[in-house]
């Protein structure tokens, strides 16, 4: 994604958002990448009730006078080698976009990240109910207009990344994530009630960077997306559907299948196939059940489906889509494994995710 001669030069502004309580990581920060010459924007309410809202909307007001797009990061953000150089491309590439370099291995963009990652794609996008936004760049009067809406739109107790999603839909900004994430999540005690959810590491985030291409390949859309669902630990897709509230319906990952002819008993004996020669199954066994092996298996079927659907057969030897396929048994689990187990757990079943979306492939071709 080098920049062509001819893109207009990119001005960034950077500011990294905190809890005065995390000042000091902020300012860490800020001191690893003086490239970025980021300023630090803490809660102007600190005692008042937890918000992140409400140091976003100082955040975003915060761009630089000549910039053209601004980057907020949050204060527990870990940022990719080669990080300026690699974001200045991207933007390059997509200057009217809305650019989320997170989103976490348990969301439902994790798993369009993961069909982009077995095309082969560079981009995807999102769709979840929020837009991720541990580190988001918006085009500038994007993020300057960002105040207005939420002192028009918003009410205390709304979260930031709901309210930024509603905004660019309001503004029709198109937005995307780069399937290679630019940024991990530390998983510091969240200040906002978060630590229900578990551990929310990156959908995708190579130890080193792909290979630059001279223009980014992206999955534009997916009409249907197999998710975990990791409050109920269920299989589950949600599939577009224009008369729902937020464009999507979610139904039975069990009924998205057999409505392409593909019964669960199709699936739960593959499953036993793939489990028969799965190395370590004791261990596995032992700490995971077999019920949520089920729901992993199905969702990873699902997705293989789903990626051959949307116009190719995926590419399980990738580098990139064996990173985002390592990462969806641990976003899946991170509510019901202990996070000292969390990695080996993951590690163990890569090899059942990616045979059950190679599985999923072969049936969604119709054979």
């Amino acid at each position: 994604m080098n920049t062509p001669a001819d893109t207009p030069e990119i001005h960034l502004s950077t500011v990294v958002m905190a809890h005065p309580r995390r000042a000091a990581a902020a300012r860490e920060l800020c001191a690893r990448h003086p490239e970025l010459d980021a300023r630090l924007i803490t809660d102007p309410d600190p005692e008042g009730p937890p918000s992140a809202l409400r140091t976003a909307r100082l955040a975003w007001q915060s761009v630089a006078p000549g910039a053209t797009h601004h980057l907020v990061l949050q204060d527990d953000a870990i940022l990719a080698p080669d990080f300026a150089a690699r974001l200045r491309d991207l933007i390059a590439a997509r200057p009217d976009a809305s650019l989320s370099l997170f989103t976490e291995w348990g969301s439902r963009t994790a798993n369009a990240v993961r069909v982009a990652a077995l095309r082969g794609h560079d981009l995807a996008p999102v769709v979840d109910d929020y837009l991720p936004s541990v580190a988001l760049v918006l085009p500038a009067p994007v993020a300057l207009g960002f105040e207005e809406f939420a002192a028009a739109k918003t009410a205390q107790g709304d979260t930031d990344d709901v309210a930024l999603l509603n905004h660019l839909a309001a503004t029709g900004t198109e937005t995307v994530v780069p399937v290679a994430n630019l940024v991990d999540h530390a998983n510091p005690a969240s200040l906002v009630g978060n630590d229900v959810m578990g551990p929310r590491s990156a959908a995708c985030f190579p130890a080193s960077a792909p290979a630059v291409r001279p223009g980014p390949r992206e999955l534009v859309r997916l009409d249907t997306v197999p998710y975990f669902c990791w409050w109920e630990q269920l299989a589950v897709a949600y599939v577009r559907d224009a008369t729902s509230p937020d464009g999507w319906r979610r139904v039975p990952a069990e009924d998205a299948l057999l409505e392409r002819g593909i019964t669960r008993e199709h699936v739960v004996g593959a499953l036993r196939e793939a489990l028969d020669g799965l190395p370590h199954r004791a261990f596995v066994h032992d700490r995971v059940s077999d019920v949520l092996l089920t729901e992993i298996w199905t969702t990873a079927y699902a997705l293989g489906v789903v990626t051959r659907e949307s116009g190719a057969a995926p590419d399980l030897t990738a580098p990139l889509a064996r990173t985002a396929l390592a990462t969806l048994a641990p976003g899946a689990l991170r509510r019901v494994v202990p996070a000292g187990w969390l990695a080996g757990v993951g590690e163990l079943l890569a090899p059942l995710v990616a045979d059950g979306v190679a599985r999923g492939a072969e049936a969604g071709t119709g054979s």
